[in-house]
C-alpha cells in the first residue's frame, strides 16, 4: 500500500485519485503517459485507462499521431512482454487488418477481459471457443465466418451478455428465415446493427419480433442510399435509423476518444424522433 500511496500526498489519497482519474479520462490518449510519470501511485491508477483500448492495423495506418493503433507485430510484442498488464486491462479491441490465424488466437486469448470486440478480417471458426470465455458486451463480426460450416448457434455462450451486436453479414431472406431468427431470443440484446444491408422483409421482421430491441442501426458505407425497401418500416418505427459510416476504424476511435460513435449518434437521433425534436418519419442521420 505504501508503494501506491507514496509519501505525504498534498490531498487525501481518495480525492487525489479521483482528480487524476478524471484528468486521465478527459485527456487525449496520447497525453496519458505524461500522467504516469507523476508518481508511482498515479501510474497505478491510470494504467488501466492507458491500456484499455487498441486497434490492430496495417502498418500504413499506424503512426505517432494515432496512439490507439498498433501493427500485428507491435501488438504481439506488447502482449507477450507484459501479459499480466494486457490480460488485466484491455477491454476494447478492434482488429482491422489480416492476422495469421494462430497468432490471432494467441492475441485474443491473451486479452481475456475484453468487453468490446470488432473483427473485420480473416476470421476463422477456431477462435470461437476463445471468444466464448470473454465477458463480451459489444461485438462487431461476420457471424457466418465465425461459425464456419456450422449453423449459427444463437444459444452459444458468446451471445449471452451481448447488448450491442453489429452484424457484418448480409443474409438473404431465405437464409434469414432458416438460420438467423435466433437473434430474437438473445437475452440481453438491445442494440443491433447491419452494414450495407437494407432488406425490407428482414428489417420488418426484426422490428416486429424483437421486443427488447431499442435500436436497429442500418449502416451505409457511402452516401448513395439503396434502402427503398425499408422505408415503410423505418418511417414508422423510431428504433430504425440509417447512418453513413465510411470508415469503421475512425468511428471506433471516435467512440474511444470522444465517446461519440455511430451507436451514440443513432441513439440520440432515435430519441429526437421519439420526442418530436425531429420528424418521426425522418430516419436518416444527417
Amino acid at each position: 500500500m505504501a508503494d501506491i500511496q507514496g509519501t505525504n500526498p498534498k490531498l487525501p489519497v481518495e480525492l487525489e485519485r479521483e482528480a487524476f482519474m478524471l484528468a486521465a479520462y478527459n485527456a487525449q490518449i496520447r497525453d496519458i503517459p505524461s500522467l504516469i510519470h507523476v508518481a508511482r501511485r498515479v501510474r497505478f491508477w491510470v494504467t488501466p485507462i492507458l491500456y484499455r483500448s487498441f486497434a490492430i492495423c496495417h502498418s500504413n495506418f499506424v503512426g505517432e499521431s494515432l496512439p490507439l493503433r498498433r501493427t500485428p507485430g507491435e501488438f504481439a510484442s506488447m502482449v507477450f512482454s507484459s501479459p499480466f498488464v494486457i490480460a488485466q486491462h484491455i477491454r476494447d479491441l478492434w482488429i482491422n487488418t489480416s492476422v495469421e490465424s494462430i497468432r490471432l488466437r494467441q492475441l485474443i486469448a491473451a486479452c481475456s477481459r475484453i468487453e468490446t470486440l470488432g473483427i473485420s478480417y480473416n476470421l476463422l471458426p477456431g477462435i470461437l471457443p476463445v471468444l466464448a470465455r470473454m465477458p463480451l458486451q459489444r461485438l462487431s463480426i461476420h457471424l457466418e465466418l465465425l461459425f464456419g460450416a456450422l449453423k449459427i448457434d444463437f444459444g452459444h455462450p458468446i451471445f449471452s451478455r451481448l447488448t450491442h451486436l453489429s452484424v457484418l453479414d448480409c443474409p438473404v431472406q431465405e437464409v434469414w428465415e432458416e438460420s438467423w431468427t435466433g437473434l430474437f431470443e438473445l437475452p440481453s440484446l438491445t442494440h443491433l446493427a447491419f452494414q450495407d444491408f437494407f432488406s425490407g422483409p428482414v428489417v420488418g421482421d426484426i422490428l416486429a419480433q424483437s421486443r427488447n430491441l431499442r435500436l436497429l442501426v442500418l449502416k451505409s458505407s457511402d452516401d448513395i442510399f439503396r434502402h427503398a425497401e425499408i422505408v415503410p418500416f423505418a418511417t414508422h418505427d423510431v428504433r430504425c435509423v440509417v447512418i453513413v459510416v465510411k470508415d469503421s476504424l475512425k468511428d471506433w476511435e471516435a467512440g474511444v476518444v470522444d465517446r461519440v460513435d455511430y451507436w451514440t449518434k443513432a441513439e440520440e437521433f432515435s430519441r429526437k424522433r421519439r420526442t418530436g425534436e425531429v420528424e418521426v418519419a425522418a430516419y436518416i442521420v444527417v
